[in-house]
């Protein structure tokens, strides 16, 4: 669609709805997938010991910082919703300074137990029930996050993907270190951060496609 046509298709259509303010609509947005991720949460039951488990400090501060990341992703997502990125156009790296230091809490102190043999051996169980069940979570949310970005004009695609995405998988990573009991290290790399990664470039992918707007 060239310059003409869409402005010719603006004056037929007439100004549409504001769109709320980016913070409103990510409150609304996180409160609605917490809602909807506590509804499961019931069903499923905590892990075992979680009382216990919430006494560590880094256990915790992973949560905080998973928290984190998902609400800053998803402010992203609604602000690269607008054409001008509502004149945020840093809001996009927000995530990663958090996605860092999250990193370094999650893995650093437990280096010894992610090398290439044991990464290897948590590869060869073949536990694809992990990522399944991220993306089931995230699934639902996400084509909602997807259809909301939409409603704006985003222009930067792959960048609204990238976060629209992250913002799910986030979320359901925090769900799944709520409800699995599981902890190794290697095993969290494998089975539930290089498929959020993937996935995230696969939403990447797909905001060129669903987010297109002229």
């Amino acid at each position: 669609m060239n310059t003409s046509e869409l402005i010719r298709r603006f004056v037929d259509e007439g100004a549409g709805r504001p769109l709320l303010h980016p913070m409103m609509q990510s409150l609304l947005w996180i409160a609605g997938i917490l809602l909807y991720l506590f509804v499961f949460l019931m069903v499923d039951g905590f892990r075992p010991g979680i009382f216990e488990k919430l006494t560590s400090t880094g256990f915790v501060l992973e949560l905080i910082l998973l928290l984190l990341i998902g609400i800053s992703a998803t402010l992203s997502a609604f602000c690269l919703s607008r054409p001008d990125d509502f004149q945020m156009p840093w809001i996009k790296y927000s995530p990663f300074p958090l996605l860092f230091i999250w990193v370094v809490v999650a893995f650093a102190t437990q280096a010894d137990s992610i090398g290439i043999g044991y990464l290897w051996y948590s590869l060869s169980l073949d536990q694809f029930d992990c990522p399944i069940h991220i993306l089931l979570f995230s699934t639902l949310p996400g084509i909602a996050l997807f259809f909301l970005v939409r409603m704006g004009a985003a222009i930067r695609y792959y960048w609204a993907g990238g976060m629209t995405t992250l913002s799910v998988t986030a979320f359901a990573y925090l769900f799944m270190r709520l409800v699995e009991n599981n902890d190794n290290p290697a095993h969290l790399l494998v089975w539930h951060a290089l498929p959020i990664f993937l996935m995230c470039l696969i939403g990447m992918v797909a905001g060129r496609k669903a987010l297109r707007w002229p």
